[in-house]
Order: C-alpha cells, then sequence, then structure tokens
C-alpha cells in the first residue's frame, strides 16, 4: 500500500477537484477497505455497497472534510462507522448488545499466515482459535498483525483508549498463545514460542 504521505498528498489534490488524485486514492484503499468491510458485514454485495457509498460521500464532500492528515486511518474509521450503522439498521443482532460499536470480525483458514508456510490443519486450527476470542480482541488482532497498525492507529480508528487496545492485544495474543500451545505438534516452534 501506499505511504501516507502520498495517500495525504493525492487528498489535497483531491480538495481542488483533481479526480486522477481521488481515483488513485480509491485504487489504493479499495481493497484492504473492502476486505475490512467483508469481515464484518459478513456479506460481499453489501460489503461493496458500503464502500461506494463511502467514496462518493468523501467525493460529494470534500470541501466539507478539507485537509485530512492520515487518510487512510479516516477512511477506515469513516467504512467502520457505515458497517456499524449499517448492522444497526438492518442486523442488529449480530452487534454486541451491551456496546452497539463492537463488531464480530470472522476469520478463516485462508485469511491467516499469509507469509508463514504451515499446514492445512495448523490455519484450521488458528483460524477457529481466533473465532473463539472476543469480537474486540478479533478486531484489535487483525488491525494489529493483519493490516499492521500500530496501536495508536487503531485506537483512532476504533475510537478507544491507546491503553484499551493494547490490553486487547495483549489478552487476545495470550490467549491465542495457550491455544496453539495446546496443538504444540501442528505449529513451527516459533509460533507458540
Amino acid at each position: 500500500m501506499k505511504n501516507g504521505t502520498e495517500l495525504t498528498k493525492w487528498w489535497a489534490q483531491t480538495l481542488v477537484g483533481d479526480v486522477k488524485s481521488f481515483s488513485r486514492i480509491h485504487d489504493t484503499l479499495y481493497s484492504p477497505l473492502y476486505f475490512y468491510l467483508f469481515k464484518i458485514v459478513k456479506d460481499e454485495d453489501i460489503a461493496q455497497d458500503i464502500l461506494q457509498d463511502l467514496f462518493i460521500k468523501f467525493w460529494e464532500r470534500k470541501e466539507r472534510f478539507g485537509p485530512i492528515n492520515n487518510v487512510k486511518y479516516y477512511f477506515f474509521k469513516s467504512a467502520r462507522s457505515l458497517a456499524i450503522n449499517y448492522l444497526k439498521a438492518y442486523r442488529p443482532e449480530s452487534l454486541d448488545p451491551e456496546n452497539h460499536k463492537q463488531v464480530d470480525v470472522v476469520f478463516s483458514a485462508e485469511d491467516l499466515i499469509v507469509n508463514i508456510e504451515v499446514g492445512r490443519e495448523a490455519r484450521q486450527i488458528l483460524a477457529m482459535a481466533l473465532n473463539t476470542l472476543p469480537k474486540r480482541q478479533k478486531e484489535m488482532i487483525f488491525l494489529r498483525y493483519f493490516d499492521e497498525w500500530n496501536y495508536d492507529q487503531i485506537a483512532e480508528v476504533t475510537g478507544l483508549q491507546y491503553q484499551s487496545v493494547v490490553n486487547h492485544v495483549h489478552r487476545g495474543v495470550s490467549q491465542l498463545r495457550l491455544k496453539l500451545t495446546e496443538n504444540k505438534k501442528t505449529f513451527p516452534r516459533e509460533l507458540v514460542a
């Protein structure tokens, strides 16, 4: 993915009506945003519809947004908000009844271990282990380790305090380590150490 500086430059050019710059933002962010939204709404068409709405709103309201320092995170935060609003309106049962901003991110074996060579059984065990985590921990681990965001960025997108993000990630990793340790024979040593 392009670095934040390029996205910020393209957004500045978008503010003066440069369609090509906005198109570059779209091309750069579409896939990771789609993947994130799909994990939240669990429906390809809905994820695409939300994403289309997101880009239309950003284009039509660009003057209201003004300069944005962290374009990627602003788009992710906005996408997450639109997804939660969709779930509240059409599938309220999919949200945590106590906290309507908590979403359930579901992992498949294919989503996992992109750069690590492990067997099919190991991927399935890891996917099952991830899916046993509480919703918030799954989302934090997804953003931290699969999207490679830092804690500040995760806090910004999710609206949580920095320490809360750190705690969620730490607890999630601890739980995963415990589950993986139970299945040591399946995983390379460096994954469970």
